[in-house]
């Protein structure tokens, strides 16, 4: 198993060992969306897909774990370019037919919740759902290094509230991010309500952030 999740069906060791050697590593060079961020993804993208019929455990295992290798290369056309690297990675021949590859590309080029229109497969549609986390700290770590690595020429002030604009455009019900959601959870309902609350005034979030950061830093 490559996850520690309640598994109805095994995936194969050998695609573990060659995602987990060869793919997963590269994810320490990425500042704001870290190696638990991808954990998270694949482990909530197994769950969605073990009760799914006709789907392939192995190939969600792998889109999950390429679905933002891309930011690598450019943040905003990340998508892109994490599926021109599984496109380009020979070694997936060995496990997978070059349309079941297509597939995969397809499904990480349409993760983003942002995507007009909806993803082209049922495994599209999982992995848009499951990098759609439940956690608000962690949402407000990855945010902030994020923008703080994006923009560093910004000061504290103006980081924050670009960190409370991008949320509510994304996450408080009724933006992309909602709508986008295509395995609805009561965590996820809850979470939504939880970050339309927390940012609907700039000073409020300015506090919130900022008492987090204190905590996080061990600042004073």
């Amino acid at each position: 198993m490559c996850y520690d999740v309640s598994m109805k069906r095994e995936i194969n060791p050998e695609v573990c060992r060659y995602i987990g050697n060869e793919i997963l590593p590269k994810y320490h060079q990425l500042k704001g969306h870290t190696d638990t961020h991808i954990s998270d993804v694949i482990e909530r993208s197994l769950k969605i897909a073990q009760d799914l019929e006709d789907i392939n455990l192995d190939m969600v295992y792998v889109i999950a774990a390429y679905h933002d290798l891309g930011r690598l290369i450019d943040n905003e056309t990340h998508h892109l370019e994490s599926a021109k690297m599984l496109r380009a990675d020979s070694a997936l021949k060995a496990f997978f037919t070059d349309e079941e590859i297509e597939t995969m590309a397809e499904a990480v080029e349409d993760h983003r919740a942002s995507l007009k229109g909806d993803p082209r497969s049922l495994y599209g549609k999982i992995v848009s759902s499951a990098d759609r986390s439940c956690d608000i700290d962690e949402i407000l770590i990855r945010a902030y290094d994020y923008n703080r690595t994006l923009h560093p020429e910004f000061s504290e002030k103006e980081t924050i509230e670009t960190i409370r604009l991008v949320l509510r455009g994304k996450y408080i019900p009724g933006a992309y991010g909602d709508k986008k959601m295509y395995f609805r959870t009561p965590e996820y309902d809850a979470f939504l309500k939880k970050v339309d609350e927390i940012t609907s005034t700039p000073e409020g979030f300015y506090k919130i952030q900022t008492e987090f950061n204190k905590k996080r830093f061990g600042k004073k």
